[in-house]
C-alpha cells in the first residue's frame, strides 16, 4: 500500500469514529516522544474504552493501517514514535483505576493510569506499588509494561515484571486477551508496544514501609562513590534505595536549586532504607558507622521535609540538566555492579576526549547508569562526535558483561547497536515471535528487533 492509499484508509476510518483526530495539531503533538525525533503521524486514536480501544484496532487492521501505541510520550529510545503515516492509539483517556483488593494485594488499572495517580490512590489504604521510574509523575502504567520500567526502589524491590499478574491486551486478528504472564503475555513486558496494544494490567502491590530514612553522602571521588556503594552493599546494609549522582550532575541541581557546596570532585549516594522503626534505626545507625570509618560526609533527612528536600534534589536532574543544552542525550546502560567504576571512569575520559558535556547518575544497586551529553542538534560536527561517543560507550557496556539499556527500551534510537550485544541467530528468533504474534507487522512496526536487519555487526 503506498502512502496516499494509507492516507485515503486513515480518512475513510476518521469517518467511522469520532475519536480518531485528523488536525493537524493532533498530528504535530503525537509525532514526537521525549526523544525529540520526528515522526510520521497520519492521524490519532483517544479510546475512552474498551470497546473503542477494540473497534479502532480491529478496523485499523482490517485496512492496513499501522499502529502505534503510546502512553505518555515520555519514553528516551524513540518506541511511541510513528516512523510511517498510521494511527498513534494514545492511551491518555484510559485512565482508570479499576478495583483494589487488599485481601489479595493487587490493582487493576487502565494502561493509561500515571504511576504518580497510582501511588497517590493506593497511600491512604497504606499500600504501594513499588517501580517508580523517574517519570513516574507523568509516565503511564502501560509505558512502564512496555519498557518493564524498574526506579531507584528497583535495587530492593525489582523492576515492573516482578508485579505484573495478568494483562488484557489486543492481540493483532485475535481480539481481546487475558492471561498471565507466565501465558504469551510474558512477552509484552519488554516489548516497547511491538507485539500488540495492552488495556489493563493486574498487578501486585505491597503494604508500605512504616518508617524510612533518607541520607545523602558525599565522596571523595567519583569512582570512590562507586566503590562505597558497593562496600556498603556487602557489609550487611540493606536499603530500598542506592542511587549514584556524579560531581557535574550534582553542581547542576546545586545551581539549579541555589544551593552552594555541591560540585565537581565528589561523588554522591542517595541512600534510602525502609521497614519497622527498629529495623529503620538500626540500618541508619550501620550506615552513620559505616561512613564514619571510611570519612564519608552523610546528612541523614531528620524529618519528613528533609527527606522530601532530598528526593527533590533526585528529581531535579533532568530540569538542571535542561539549562546545560537544547538538546540532551539520554542513554542508559546497564553493566554488573563490579564494572560501575570502570565504566564511570571510561565514560568521563571518552567525553573529554571528545570534548562533550557529560553528566552520570542511575540506579547504581541494579547496575543501571544513565549517561546524558548536553549538546545541540543543530551543530553538525559536535553531533557526530555524540554518535562517536555513543558507540563507543555500547561497546565498551557490552565488553564489561552489560547490555544496551537498563530501562529506556531500544526503540529506533538504539536498534542500530543490536549486533553488539546479540547474534544473528538470537536476533532473528525475535524477528520470528513478532512475526508469529502480529504476521503483518502492522504493530508499531519499524521498533526494537524489528529493524534487526540493520544491526551492527
Amino acid at each position: 500500500m503506498d502512502r496516499q492509499e494509507r492516507i485515503e484508509r486513515i480518512e475513510e476510518l476518521a469517518r467511522e469514529l469520532d475519536f480518531l483526530h485528523l488536525d493537524d495539531h493532533y498530528r504535530l503533538v503525537y509525532r514526537y516522544d521525549a526523544t525529540g525525533v520526528r515522526g510520521r503521524c497520519g492521524g490519532v486514536a483517544l479510546p475512552r474504552n474498551i470497546d473503542e480501544l477494540l473497534h479502532v484496532s480491529e478496523r485499523s487492521l482490517e485496512l492496513g493501517i499501522p499502529l502505534f501505541a503510546r502512553g505518555a510520550g515520555t519514553g528516551f529510545s524513540g518506541g511511541a514514535i510513528p516512523e510511517e503515516e498510521g494511527i498513534v492509539v494514545s492511551t491518555e483517556c484510559l485512565n482508570r483505576i479499576l478495583r483494589f483488593d487488599p485481601e489479595r494485594e493487587e490493582v487493576e488499572v487502565e494502561s493509561g493510569v500515571v504511576n504518580q495517580d497510582l501511588q497517590d490512590h493506593l497511600a491512604p489504604m497504606g499500600y504501594f506499588y513499588p517501580p517508580d521510574p523517574a517519570s513516574l509523575k507523568s509516565s503511564t502504567i502501560g509505558g512502564n509494561i512496555a519498557e518493564n520500567a524498574g526506579g531507584p526502589r528497583a535495587y530492593r524491590y525489582g523492576v515492573t515484571r516482578r508485579y505484573v499478574r495478568s494483562l488484557t491486551w489486543i492481540a493483532p486478528g485475535r481480539g481481546l486477551v487475558v492471561s498471565p504472564p507466565e501465558a504469551v503475555s510474558a512477552l509484552l513486558i519488554g516489548s516497547e508496544g511491538t507485539l500488540g496494544l495492552l488495556y489493563a494490567a493486574r498487578l501486585s502491590v505491597l503494604p508500605l514501609p512504616r518508617s524510612r530514612s533518607t541520607s545523602i553522602l558525599e565522596v571523595a571521588g567519583e569512582e570512590e562513590a562507586i566503590a562505597f556503594a558497593l562496600h556498603l552493599m556487602s557489609s550487611g546494609l540493606a536499603p530500598s534505595v542506592i542511587e549514584y549522582i556524579d560531581g557535574r550532575t550534582m553542581r547542576c541541581v546545586g545551581e539549579y536549586k541555589r544551593l552552594e557546596g555541591l560540585g565537581v570532585g565528589a561523588g554522591y549516594l542517595l541512600i534510602e532504607v525502609a521497614g519497622s522503626g527498629g529495623e529503620v534505626d538500626e540500618q541508619t545507625r550501620l550506615l552513620e558507622r559505616l561512613c564514619s570509618q571510611e570519612d564519608v560526609g552523610i546528612r541523614v533527612a531528620r524529618s519528613e521535609d528533609e527527606r522530601e528536600f532530598m528526593w527533590e534534589l533526585r528529581r531535579a536532574i533532568s530540569p538542571s540538566l535542561a539549562r546545560r543544552g537544547v538538546t540532551k542525550v539520554n542513554e542508559d546502560i546497564s553493566l554488573p555492579l563490579g564494572m560501575l567504576g570502570e565504566a564511570v571512569a571510561f565514560i568521563h575520559r571518552l567525553a573529554d576526549e571528545l570534548s562533550l558535556d557529560c553528566y552520570i547518575f542511575g540506579h547504581c544497586g541494579d547496575g543501571n547508569l544513565h549517561v546524558n551529553i548536553m549538546t545541540d542538534r543543530r551543530r553538525t560536527e559536535e553531533m557526530e562526535r555524540v554518535e562517536r561517543f555513543v558507540e563507543k560507550l555500547f561497546r565498551r557496556a557490552v565488553a564489561l558483561g552489560g547490555t544496551l539499556s537498563g530501562e529506556h527500551g531500544i526503540g529506533i534510537t538504539k536498534s542500530r547497536y543490536l549486533g553488539y550485544r546479540y547474534s544473528p541467530e538470537e536476533l532473528s528468533l525475535q524477528r520470528r515471535v513478532k512475526s508469529a504474534i502480529d504476521p503483518r507487522h502492522l504493530v508499531n512496526p519499524g521498533k526494537y528487533f524489528s529493524r534487526g536487519q540493520d544491526a551492527c555487526s
